[in-house]
């Protein structure tokens, strides 16, 4: 399999290697295609929101087991953001940037399906807990573990180091060998049905569980805007990042035939990616006062989790903790 099947970038500048990277004489307007220049629009705005969004969470509010999952997301988005946004430079400049580096194009490619991966984990994550926490409030209020989301955080990062290296030593950094080619189609098996059979079915589970719970039980009358933020963040997930991974899938094997629409899937990624901060800020934001509101009361007020996991004091009892905004 050729290792240029990575990603389009990667593909590019393979070829550019392999012919001593020829300065080119295109003209940029003429071949560089709109959506490059639409994704060097968006990623930097949507790097910009997620480090403040990044800042806001380690610094200016107080933790609760839900911030501690967007905190990661947060880092996963822009990781990703990052790499999208060096390697549409790269390819707006006709790979000049990268002209030598083969590999340096080949990371950066690797990066941004680490980041990817990891949010789809987290978000997942994300999911299954808030479902949890509904399905099961006593257990939440007072026998969660306290650092859970810490743990499974690490985890997921783990667990999304593994797949992208199999990923990369089976499917990308290959010479085309029979042997090869067949273990890169069990990765890829094996990726499918981790992204569309466990975790994806997991996260729209989850989520429709807690919609069903929260209009079929009144004492969620008073609950905080959290289940709204996860639930759209969910939805934006599955309409722009899910299409992604299916077609990078299908570059491995059909890329003459799908290659055409790497350029969508990294602006759907982009879009998915620089969105989140967004839709923290309008779901926490109040209709009468949209835009009076300084971001931090707005942001606030969407991570609030209106009932935290009890916490021992110093004598050994158990007191929970609950917040109704």
């Amino acid at each position: 399999m050729d290792s240029s099947n990575v990603t389009s970038f990667a593909a590019e500048s393979s070829s550019n290697v392999s012919s001593g990277w020829n300065a080119s004489t295109r003209p940029l307007a003429q071949k560089v295609p709109m959506v490059h220049w639409v994704i060097l629009s968006i990623s930097p705005l949507g790097f910009v929101e997620n480090g403040f969004l990044l800042w806001f969470l380690c610094f200016r509010m107080k933790r609760n087991p839900f911030t501690v999952y967007i905190t990661h997301l947060s880092i996963a988005d822009i990781s990703l953001l990052f790499c999208i946004f060096i390697l549409s430079v790269d390819y707006v400049l006709d790979h000049e940037l990268s002209s030598g580096y083969y590999y340096t194009i080949v990371t950066l490619s690797v990066t941004f399906l680490f980041g990817y991966n990891t949010g789809l984990y987290l978000l997942t994550a994300i999911s299954v807990e808030r479902c949890l926490s509904v399905l099961y409030p006593i257990w939440y209020r007072c026998q969660r573990p306290k650092h859970q989301s810490g743990l499974v955080c690490a985890l997921l990062w783990a667990l999304s180091c593994l797949v992208t290296a199999m990923e990369y030593a089976m499917c990308i950094d290959s010479e085309g060998q029979a042997h090869r080619q067949s273990k890169c189609r069990a990765v890829l098996i094996f990726i499918a049905f981790l992204s569309f059979l466990v975790f994806t079915p997991l996260m729209v589970v989850s989520s429709t569980i807690v919609v069903i719970k929260i209009r079929q039980n009144t004492w969620t009358a008073h609950s905080s805007k959290l289940y709204l933020v996860i639930l759209v963040t969910v939805i934006v997930f599955l309409i722009f990042a899910m299409p992604m991974r299916l077609l990078y899938l299908l570059y491995y094997e059909y890329w003459s035939r799908f290659g055409n629409l790497h350029q969508f899937s990294l602006l759907f990624s982009t879009i998915n990616s620089s969105a989140n901060p967004f839709i923290y800020f309008f779901v926490g934001s109040s209709k009468k006062k949209r835009f009076k509101e300084s971001l931090n009361v707005v942001l606030t007020r969407a991570f609030k989790d209106e009932i935290q996991p009890a916490q021992k004091n110093d004598a050994g009892n158990t007191t929970t903790v609950e917040t109704v905004v």
